[in-house]
């Protein structure tokens, strides 16, 4: 995969471009670590699972289109629904997921920033 900012986002159907200068962060799922301390000064260590991420996305929106409502919706919604997105070189990633923290809305640069959590594989690998 060749870095730069994702092409586009397809959130439960409806197409987002991206902004140019979209820094969106992928974490891949698994496990999380955490070394605890025992009482006579060892420690172990205790694994969680985690999702899926994609952090950060910068999506172009349109107010009049009601692309707003539409996100918030999605979030509202507490349902996963489907996901795939398209990066500069072409690769795609996609899956089920869920818009979790606030969704902020620039109206200065016509954005909103979400964060996606879920199951993302990244397509033909």
């Amino acid at each position: 995969m060749i870095a730069g900012p994702f092409e586009s986002h397809t959130l439960n159907g409806r197409r987002f471009t991206c902004d140019a200068e979209d820094d969106a962060k992928w974490k891949l799922g698994g496990k999380n670590n955490e070394v605890k301390p025992n009482g006579d000064g060892t420690s172990r260590v205790v694994q969680s699972r985690k999702v899926d991420s994609i952090e950060g996305i910068s999506l172009v929106i349109d107010f009049d289109n009601g692309d707003d409502e539409f996100l918030q919706d999605l979030k509202n919604s507490g349902k996963m629904f489907d996901y795939s997105g398209t990066a500069n070189d072409g690769a795609v990633f996609a899956g089920s997921v869920q818009i979790v923290d606030d969704i902020e809305f620039s109206f200065k640069e016509g954005t909103a920033t979400v964060s996606l959590q879920g199951k993302i594989e990244k397509q033909g690998i």
